[in-house]
């Protein structure tokens, strides 16, 4: 039973508007566009349909009446909600709990946070997650200002048909139906969670305040600002949950591109290694071993041609990282890695209602699901750059035999390229993230909650 409910929300998530039973069966051609079966129109134009950037691409202006912004996801609107919610928490956070008077004052401030008993930790929790919301905006608009653009976008256009995989530099027809798979299916994820997170929020807030005020008070106060909650929740959700949806999206292309290299790479070597087995079998003439030979060995154009390719690889990934994804990453696991813990030892710590506490470790979950995620993702870039360069040297190994110093010096020259570009996302600009930096930001988080055990603790004592 539990194995069809999982298998139904995989085909729910990978479900396409224009599917039908011969997708799979649809041949991919990399210099033609994709099918318009296969293809997902909506690439590209959620970050401006949502509010979360100000720049257009071309491709949404062509298309503007199917792809236009509403009103309400004007970014100066989104900011202003954001604000208000976050001047509102920090008040609240300030204020005192202790006089009898303050009550009316929570009341007047919509604090479902006082009436679960956990007003001084859930506000700074709701603090450092609006602020994720305002600082990617702000990171956004200066952006803007700058006139740095979303770039990754357009190369993510053959997903939308929009161009060829072969001008987006992908050319194998598997990973091409996996960036189709996986694309639809974090976009599908994506659009059901905004909407739901919305609806949480509201019930969230609204809850604990129905049965804390009078009807009266209820309508005038925890209404309003239950509205308001969900409202800010909701686009804060959406700022940082899509950028990290276009992140795995990104990633997965950067890695493709390597992985056809090396396949490419490995083919070569190991046809290789089959000619000298039927060499050692077949013993054959002079003429047919210089033939052999040249088959065997690189010539300055295939040397000159994946060393151009790794460049234009390591350049991209250098441009995305450095003119955006740095900072996003930066402030989304800072602020994120904050709000976990808070709610964390609110949890586990602070007596509130059972109901609560299950939400609470709900929202723990998320928050360490989307650090785990993002720093998982940019470490498989790096990860897939580091087997380039092992085929690299293997390839370097396997043309030693043929003494010709051209390709050899070419061929270093390739890994020398490629150990210096040091192809990976960074985290903002302190170090790149690969497998041993992602255990030791999850270990300098959990560090942190028990600082502020320890720091509440002490408080307690006092």
């Amino acid at each position: 039973m539990m194995e069809k409910i999982i298998k139904n929300m995989i085909n729910f998530f990978n479900k396409n508007p224009n599917n039908n039973d011969n997708n799979d069966q649809v041949q991919i051609k990399p210099n033609h566009k994709l099918p318009k079966s296969l293809q997902i129109s909506s690439i590209g134009t959620h970050f401006y349909r949502y509010g979360i950037h100000f720049y257009c691409p071309t491709f949404i202006i062509e298309n503007f009446n199917h792809y236009k912004r509403y009103w309400y996801y004007n970014p100066l609107f989104i900011i202003i909600m954001e604000l208000i919610y976050l001047f509102r928490s920090m008040i609240a956070f300030f204020l005192s709990t202790e006089s009898a008077e303050n009550r009316q004052y929570f009341i007047y401030l919509g604090d479902y946070m006082y009436c679960i008993g956990a007003k001084t930790h859930i506000n700074l929790a709701a603090i450092c997650y609006m602020l994720i919301g305002i600082c990617l905006l702000i990171l956004n608009i200066y952006n803007h200002q700058r006139g740095i653009r979303p770039t990754f976008l357009y190369s993510l256009g053959f997903l939308a048909g929009r161009q060829t995989p072969s001008s987006s530099h992908l050319n194998d027809y598997r990973y091409i139906r996996k960036m189709l798979t996986k694309t639809r299916w974090i976009i599908n994820y994506c659009e059901v969670n905004t909407r739901t997170v919305g609806i949480v929020s509201f019930i969230l807030s609204a809850w604990p305040l129905w049965f804390e005020c009078t009807t009266e008070e209820f309508l005038l106060y925890g209404l309003p600002w239950s509205i308001i909650f969900a409202i800010s929740s909701f686009f804060t959700f959406s700022a940082y949950f899509w950028n990290a949806a276009y992140f795995y999206i990104l990633c997965n292309y950067l890695c493709y591109q390597l992985r056809e290299i090396n396949d490419l790479i490995g083919n070569f070597i190991l046809r290789l290694k089959l000619i000298e087995k039927q060499q050692q079998q077949q013993p054959i003439g002079q003429q047919q071993q210089q033939q052999q030979r040249k088959k065997q060995s690189l010539n300055k154009h295939s040397i000159r041609s994946l060393r151009m390719n790794l460049n234009r690889i390591g350049k991209d990934i250098e441009h995305f990282n450095t003119n955006y994804y740095r900072d996003v990453i930066f402030i989304t696991i800072a602020l994120m890695g904050t709000f976990g813990n808070v709610v964390l030892y609110t949890a586990l710590f602070v007596p509130v209602d059972l109901t609560i506490r299950f939400s609470l470790f709900y929202a723990v979950l998320l928050s360490t699901s989307v650090i785990c995620w993002i720093l998982n993702i940019a470490s498989l870039v790096y990860n897939e750059s580091v087997v380039t360069r092992n085929v690299l040297n293997k390839l370097y190994v396997s043309q030693i035999q043929y003494h010709r110093p051209d390709t050899l010096y070419n061929i270093l020259q390739a890994i020398e390229g490629q150990s210096k570009q040091h192809m990976g996302f960074y985290f903002l600009f302190i170090f790149i993230i690969n497998s041993s930096r992602f255990f030791e930001i999850i270990g300098l988080i959990a560090v942190f909650f028990l600082k502020i055990i320890q720091l509440s603790f002490a408080k307690q004592l006092i």
